[in-house]
């Protein structure tokens, strides 16, 4: 099981809006470890586009930054809770309280469109009606390289969401995701998943996040 530290930091995420990203440019992503999304368990045509997420965490909520690198990419699904996962998408899915077996998954396309659900498993799971308040949903313009989206989890919605919110210090599980199933069928991960078949919903699965 692979390991992430969060670590507590004032650094602001970058702004994508408008804007191509560059990690290698970025003073945030030179200041704050990455977790990689390189594992593709499913991998049948050897597209493996290199991707990579981000997360920080400040007195308010966590910041999560995702990217992948990739030559063409899809947005089809345009409105909240719409299919994302169908186009060029990047998703976390975290289970943010120890002892409780429920998850979130935030997934978001290249065009910003984005779905949030919770549950404890693929079943059943409640989708959020609406957009939470101050996630702050941000995406960079792709051309032909880089492209990446930033939002915030705050504690108030974990909160709402799980009925408590993340002990100061306690550790949590998640997975981070880079997918595709229209023009470059993948499906990465950064932590390892042990299935027959594509399948991110799998808890059993999830890495560490320490938080420091």
């Amino acid at each position: 099981m692979k390991r992430y530290d969060v670590i507590r930091s004032a650094e602001p995420l970058p702004a994508l809006t408008g804007r191509v990203f560059d990690p290698e440019r970025e003073g945030f992503c030179r200041a704050v470890p990455c977790a990689p999304i390189c594992e593709y368990p499913w991998d049948e045509s050897g597209y493996r586009p290199r991707a990579c997420a981000w997360m920080t965490e400040d007195d308010a909520g966590f910041n999560v930054l995702l990217a992948a690198y990739e030559p063409s990419i899809r947005a089809s699904a345009t409105v909240w809770n719409g299919p994302v996962w169908l186009d060029s998408c990047l998703e976390c899915f975290l289970m943010p309280i120890e002892g409780n077996t429920r998850y979130m998954n935030v997934e978001v396309n290249a065009g910003g469109a984005a779905l949030m659900g919770m549950g404890p498993g693929r079943e059943g799971r409640a989708l959020l009606p609406e957009p939470p308040e101050g996630w702050g949903l941000q995406v960079s313009r792709h051309e032909g390289g880089w492209w990446a989206v930033r939002y915030r989890i705050s504690f108030a919605l974990i909160e709402a969401l799980f009925g408590a919110a993340p002990q100061h210090g306690r550790p949590m599980r998640a997975n981070f995701y880079c997918c595709d199933e229209s023009i470059h069928p993948h499906f990465g991960a950064w932590n390892p998943i042990a299935a027959p078949k594509p399948d991110f919903h799998r808890p059993e699965c999830f890495g560490t996040l320490a938080r420091t």
